[in-house]
């Protein structure tokens, strides 16, 4: 500065500094975020729990469960001569075939 200028006069707002790479700032405030949602009611246990029955089944005597059905005779156990067959009249003769 040369001593015969006179100061700048103060702003009352200093200017940001700016680069030719920033991108253009809009100005304008923000909307304001709505409101959130309201939670759901908490559920009480009433709702919670099922309304009894309207008369509690009691057991009886009488329903007395039923036996266990009787187990299926097993098969007789074969026996040997039921398992080999007899044998043969006349033996298998082997065949030589001639070429």
């Amino acid at each position: 500065m040369l001593p015969d200028e006179e100061p700048p006069e103060p702003m009352d707002e200093p200017l940001p500094l700016l680069s030719a790479d920033d991108p253009p700032v809009p100005m304008e405030e923000p909307e304001p975020l709505p409101d959130p949602a309201e939670e759901p009611p908490v559920p009480t246990v009433e709702e919670l729990v099922p309304p009894p029955a309207e008369e509690p089944p009691v057991p009886s005597v009488e329903d007395e469960p039923e036996p266990p059905p009787e187990p299926a005779e097993e098969p007789p156990v074969p026996t040997v001569e039921e398992l080999v067959p007899p044998p043969a009249e006349e033996p298998p003769v082997p065949v030589v075939e001639d070429d």
